[in-house]
């Protein structure tokens, strides 16, 4: 789960700077594509930067971020002078100073994002690099697809997304949505240089299921506040998807699903238990205890795989399970919070660690990443129960966790929907903990986020098979 905030990385993001040096050169210019590597906890973040001058020491461009998402982002300023080169970034909240040296075609300098510096060195390149997995899809003929636009009649905007419909004899075929994970996402749920959704999209296509996948919120192409939203909010999307696709004359209404990664399949069940139209669910790596839950065996299970001091996790999840108790009353308290932040920072820095720079500036970093803690999401989040919403379920729901999932840890989330379902007397229901796969159900060996990007595979072709497999066998195909 991408937006879950896992402490670990809260905390122990830390504030690192660089002053480098400049050749000292004649001619210069900064038109073309540069590539450079953010390293973060051990992990390398590519950036590729296309300028283009404009006259006055001003340029204009864009810049890529390879493992998040293949959209272009605009940059709001840059600035070439006496070989110094600024750039911001508005939507990403992210500037970078570095010197130009023309001769070598390098700009070395420092990126800042949400009150991090990091060292980033850029060189120059003439062609932008583009991330294209093998499973990408590189045919629709087997089925048409159609950008589409659909309103929320709750927030009264608008929604676009790409509907894929099989190629038939003219009959309604069944249909799904699919809802992303927490975190903003595009159509595709582009992420670590992935495309899960373009993917599933065209597999389930060519199998004669039509799939409608779309922008979050204020993503994309769709209208919207994405950062004001939470679990709820986005249910109103999803049924405005299905709304949408059941007016829709190439898809028998009798026979639409939906498909929830993640925080999606929180989602989901909310929406069927709203309506009496949804034929099936699937649940893909979906929490089934509380929020305040979820990210606690997150931060456990991702820090004992990375390695990370028990005495230091379990002080962790201390401070989390109190930070959670404040932060799910309806008016937090930010001063209790920050008491509790110096406190917790006190605790830690008694910790023998192999490396104790790791806690220089934890208390900058913890107050500045208070503002996530006043959004609506984590609030509703914390204290949302999904297993009261699946004990409801009547419908066919099929749950698939990877064995190595690290986010949604499938001993403890898998376990705890298949109790609910068997206790609701679901008899349509099934759940299966998948050997060898990781939170994005990619074949893995350690299930480390870390490690989604440097996997080729977007998603198992097992997984893609049984997903398929079971809607024809439930809707009767």
């Amino acid at each position: 789960m991408t937006k879950t905030i896992c402490l670990i990385s809260a905390l122990l993001i830390l504030s690192q700077s660089s002053i480098r040096a400049a050749d000292i050169e004649s001619d210069h210019s900064i038109s073309g594509t540069w590539k450079g590597k953010l390293e973060v906890l051990g992990e390398e973040f590519p950036l590729v930067f296309a300028f283009k001058e404009v006259g006055n020491g001003q340029a204009r461009g864009f810049m890529l971020s390879p493992k998040h998402t293949s959209e272009k982002i605009p940059l709001s300023q840059v600035s070439l002078k006496d070989r110094e080169v600024k750039l911001y970034c508005d939507l990403s909240n992210a500037s970078f100073t570095g010197r130009l040296s023309p001769k070598s075609k390098k700009i070395k300098g420092d990126w800042s994002q949400d009150g991090n510096t990091l060292p980033l060195d850029l060189e120059f390149d003439g062609e932008k690099t583009i991330v294209d997995r093998p499973q990408n899809p590189k045919s629709t003929s087997a089925y048409t697809e159609r950008e589409v636009t659909f309103l929320n009649k709750f927030s009264n905007y608008h929604l676009t997304g790409t509907l894929s419909v099989p190629k038939s004899s003219g009959r309604p075929v069944q249909a799904v949505i699919l809802v992303s994970d927490s975190g903003p996402h595009d159509r595709d749920g582009s992420n670590f240089g992935h495309k899960p959704f373009w993917v599933i999209a065209d597999f389930l296509a060519r199998k004669g299921i039509a799939v409608l996948r779309y922008d979050d919120r204020g993503i994309g192409k769709s209208k919207g506040d994405f950062a004001e939203g939470s679990h709820l909010d986005f249910a109103t999307d999803a049924w405005a998807a299905i709304e949408f696709l059941s007016q829709q004359k190439e898809i028998d209404r009798t026979k639409i699903g939906i498909i929830g990664h993640g925080e999606g399949g929180i989602i989901a069940p909310i929406v069927a238990t709203k309506r009496d139209d949804i034929a099936f669910i699937v649940l893909l790596a979906s929490p089934g205890v509380r929020g305040d839950e979820t990210i606690m065996h997150q931060t456990s299970a991702i820090g004992e795989k990375a390695g990370l001091p028990k005495s230091f996790l379990n002080l962790t999840n201390q401070f989390s399970k109190a930070l959670f108790e404040v932060l799910s009353q309806p008016i937090p308290n930010v001063a209790q919070v920050q008491e509790l932040g110096l406190k917790f920072e006190a605790e830690a820095k008694k910790l023998t660690l192999a490396d104790p720079t790791k806690f220089e500036g934890l208390k900058e970093t913890m107050f500045r990443d208070l503002s996530r803690f006043e959004k609506p999401w984590l609030h509703n989040f914390l204290k949302h129960d999904p297993g009261p919403v699946l004990g409801r379920m009547s419908c066919p729901i099929l749950a698939l966790n990877g064995d190595l999932d690290l986010e949604v840890p499938a001993k403890i989330h898998l376990k705890a929907i298949e109790t609910r379902l068997k206790a609701a007397g679901n008899r349509n229901s099934q759940t299966h903990e998948l050997k060898g796969l990781n939170h994005l159900f990619q074949r893995a060996e350690t299930g480390i986020p870390a490690q989604y990007s440097k996997i080729e595979e977007t998603i198992s072709p097992q997984v893609l098979k049984q997903i398929s497999e079971w809607i024809e066998e439930v809707t009767g195909i």
